[in-house]
């Protein structure tokens, strides 16, 4: 028997208190953080204030119709960029357990261990997005790089150099908030056999590797920022520094002219 696994990003952050106002499905489990339902099929559906919400036998009418609940409550624009993610629980008593590339075979089927694997999901789902917004500030970078490699020069004054800022340091307070996403629960820590198979599907689904690329990419992107608000400056001292040469002209010229017309 096979159970299908559906998850997307579909906002930096999530209300969960609204969220759990609204929406009228059994909840199993709550956390400040998160919220665990069950539907009257026997579906799961899990939602994490990062942004992730995460589908478990859960046909894709109803899916339809859970995310517009939620884009409408929080007042979130629908959009096709979003990220997402599918994966495969194979239950069967036969096999031994294990975590593959995109499927997860189990002896059993568990609520304790499809909140995991959709835990994890939503941890994989949430790193894609910041990996997304990672590269494209890189990217960003790259442009600006290349002009000083080809011009001598960055063109990235005033307002533009200080939404560029914004941008870096937006990322970088979303992170921040979003920390505990890399924290294993209390549930897994006391049950063993749960924190193996966390500890397998961070492995497979790359969690800690993604977690560090978007470091280091935020660690270049704020090296070359420094650079640029340095450049900046110095092109702002330059020109102040003209400014007072220019002045000290003029007025050496009128007091010139002023003598020779007395």
């Amino acid at each position: 028997m096979e159970k299908l696994v559906f998850g997307l990003h579909v906002n930096s952050n999530i209300n969960i208190e609204i969220i759990k106002r609204s929406l009228l499905f059994q909840l199993i489990k709550e956390e400040p953080t998160e919220l665990f339902y069950i539907t009257e099929t026997g579906g799961y559906i899990f939602i994490a204030n990062y942004g992730s919400v995460v589908f478990v036998d859960v046909d894709q009418g109803e899916q339809t119709l859970i995310l517009r609940s939620i884009r409408d409550l929080l007042d979130i624009e629908s959009t096709p960029h979003f990220e997402s993610e599918k994966y495969t629980i194979e239950i069967d008593s036969k096999k031994q357990r294990r975590v593959l590339f995109n499927k997860v075979i189990l002896t059993s089927y568990e609520v304790d261990k499809i909140y995991t694997i959709m835990f994890s999901i939503a941890q994989s789902i949430a790193l894609s997005y910041y990996c997304s917004q990672s590269e494209s500030l890189i990217e960003e970078t790259r442009i600006y790089t290349t002009q000083l490699e080809t011009k001598g020069k960055v063109d990235l004054k005033g307002r533009q150099l200080i939404q560029y800022i914004g941008k870096v340091l937006n990322l970088k307070n979303q992170i921040a908030r979003n920390l505990y996403v890399f924290d294993t629960p209390q549930l897994m820590w006391e049950e063993q056999s749960l924190d193996e198979l966390h500890t397998a599907l961070t492995r497979e689904l790359d969690i800690t590797l993604r977690y560090r690329y978007i470091q280091e990419n935020l660690g270049i992107i704020q090296e070359n920022l420094e650079l640029f608000k340095d450049l900046s400056q110095h092109s702002h001292n330059a020109q102040l520094e003209w400014i007072i040469i220019i002045l000290i002209l003029i007025e050496v010229v009128d007091l010139f002219v002023t003598k020779l017309l007395r």
